[in-house]
């Protein structure tokens, strides 16, 4: 229990309708907005790399079993033959070690681990020591182009929601995939659940109900304290300064406003959703056509930012209530994408 309130007491978002170009407008950006969102990105998880998988247990306690089956989805049609996979937006190596913890090790030909912060790199290539197939860390993305021979498989989790135009991204990421390439997209925010007014209305209660019940635990305040400690000023706060020293921004902007840049495709309201925030897999299918068909998806956490597993008993049997009656409208969803084969066979 002392894990939700936890979670409730750090749940003070900013929750505001604004585009990242109005959150950031009065802090004078000097750069344009999709570099600053990519900056502030690498300031936050430079800061946030070594604590990252504590602060984020929803991957180690929600993912595991979901991602062995986007696996066996995923890698069915290539049989046995050796692979090239790029986990792009690796992290500290989450989806990597699924892979090869599931009978990857011994069929990649290669696996190139490609992020944006040199921090998380090194915990990953830490992580992936013990494995003993071929494995490149690269923090250049124009290495990928440069690299031998196109990736069969693409990784990617909890990436696009921290990227400036995610689809883009993936689109452009085409250039060094084959022809028969599969995507594997894991833990990313769905727009459904916030579109679907019985599922708003269970997490609105929700949050009435324990309001004031997070300022009674004590438990609560010491884990948090505890973390400060360990962390420090938090990653935001961190990277906001970060941008202002090096005159990316001409005023220092409140951590609220870089956490909320960071993850600028996480919507906190259906206004959010209306503005294009968070991703629907059917509207995402439509936008990627000609290039990736959906092959596989599946929504899960019925409680928004919450991990159902924090939740008390009578609470999670109307989350699964609202999963067994909206099975497309959880919070979260993980998807298998299959790469498109144009008429003329490119």
């Amino acid at each position: 229990m002392s894990r939700l309130v936890t979670a409730l007491t750090r749940s003070n978002r900013v929750n505001t309708t604004c585009s990242a170009t109005e959150l950031i407008a009065p802090y004078e950006p000097q750069i344009p907005i999709a570099e600053l969102v990519e900056q502030f990105n690498r300031f936050y998880h430079a800061s946030a790399a070594r604590h990252y998988d504590k602060r984020h247990p929803e991957t180690r306690d929600g993912l595991l079993a979901t991602w062995r089956e986007m696996l066996t989805v995923g890698l069915a049609s290539f049989e046995r033959r050796p692979l090239r996979v790029l986990d792009f937006g690796c992290g500290t190596g989450f989806e990597a070690i699924r892979l090869l913890e599931n009978g990857g090790d011994s069929r990649i030909e290669e696996l190139v681990c490609y992020d944006l912060s040199p921090e998380m790199l090194s915990i990953c290539r830490d992580r992936l020591a013990r494995f003993s197939c071929p494995i490149r860390i690269v923090s250049d993305r124009e290495a990928l182009s440069a690299s031998g021979g196109r990736f069969d498989v693409l990784l990617t989790n909890s990436l696009l929601h921290h990227l400036p135009d995610p689809l883009d991204t993936i689109q452009r990421l085409g250039s060094v995939m084959s022809d028969c390439a599969v995507w594997l997209a894991g833990h990313e925010p769905s727009s459904r659940f916030l579109r679907n007014p019985e599922c708003r209305d269970v997490l609105t209660r929700f949050q009435n109900q324990w309001r004031y019940r997070k300022y009674l635990s004590l438990r609560a305040y010491v884990s948090y304290a505890k973390e400060i400690l360990l962390q420090g000023a938090s990653p935001a706060k961190k990277a906001a300064l970060e941008a202002e020293q090096r005159g990316l921004v001409r005023r220092k902007p409140p951590a609220r406003v870089v956490a909320r840049l960071v993850d600028c495709h996480v919507p906190n309201s259906r206004e959010e959703v209306e503005m294009g925030r968070g991703f629907d897999v059917s509207e995402m299918a439509d936008r990627l056509a000609g290039q990736w068909q959906l092959a596989w998806s599946r929504t899960y956490n019925f409680m928004g930012y919450l991990s159902e597993n924090m939740l008390p008993a009578a609470w999670l049997r109307r989350c699964r209530e609202l999963e067994r009656r909206f099975p497309h409208d959880g919070s979260t969803f993980c998807a298998v994408w299959r790469r498109v084969q144009r008429r003329d066979g490119t």
